[in-house]
């Protein structure tokens, strides 16, 4: 396809981010680039906090979910990736949370137990604002003009001027039998770079249930 020539072309690594976004993968800020073009078993460590929410129904779906319990202190990532997908194990204190995703015709499927979760990834803050414009910088100073194959593929969710992405999402499955979207128009995620480091929001609420986990925070990258 057009889009993976180009992503090779520019210096775009193959895996499951450079699918999903194609040529755009190039202009993501450098943590980005970094924790999400590296092949075989990553670590990262940094700080984060979670929230968890209140109830009977919110504590019942979350423990299905195998959500992270509240916590705020040190956290750790670890990153498997190979050509089929990516597993993620993200420690938070004594609570461990892991998915697995995987590309399929430009979303990022993600698997958390027993639910199934398919996303759109959108370039978000400086990075969607250059896009509007026909320019995007490069690391060297340079700068390139684009056209459609790299614009945004909607509205940002989010208006910071952290540059990044948001995940939005698209398709909910549970055990298999499709959900209606709707019900997680709550379900906010967002990556971004700040100050030389790589940061992540989560947040996951349902109508009536109200809130179920929110979680944020910083990893640190090498080069």
């Amino acid at each position: 396809m057009k889009s993976s020539r180009d992503a090779e072309r520019l210096g775009a690594r193959e895996g499951l981010y450079p699918r999903a976004l194609g040529v755009r993968f190039v202009f993501l800020p450098r943590t980005l680039r970094q924790v999400h073009g590296r092949a075989g078993r990553q670590r990262y460590v940094g700080e984060g906090q979670v929230e968890r929410g209140h109830g009977l129904i919110a504590g019942l779906m979350a423990r299905v979910a195998r959500l992270p319990k509240a916590h705020n202190g040190p956290i750790e990532v670890e990153i498997d990736a190979g050509p089929r997908g990516e597993t993620w194990t993200r420690r938070f204190g004594k609570s461990t949370m892991r998915s697995r995703l995987i590309e399929r015709d430009g979303l990022v499927l993600e698997r958390l137990w027993p639910m199934r979760f398919a996303f759109v990834l959108d370039l978000d803050g400086e990075i969607a604002d250059a896009a509007a414009s026909g320019t995007l910088p490069l690391d060297n100073g340079a700068s390139v003009t684009v056209s459609s194959p790299v614009m945004p593929l909607a509205t940002p969710m989010h208006g910071p001027d952290d540059p990044g992405l948001s995940w939005r999402l698209v398709r909910v499955r549970l055990l298999g039998v499709p959900l209606p979207a709707s019900w997680f128009s709550g379900m906010r995620a967002r990556e971004f770079e700040r100050d030389g480091r790589y940061h992540f929001e989560v947040g996951a609420q349902l109508p009536v249930v109200g809130l179920l986990v929110r979680y944020r925070g910083w990893l640190e990258v090498a080069e």
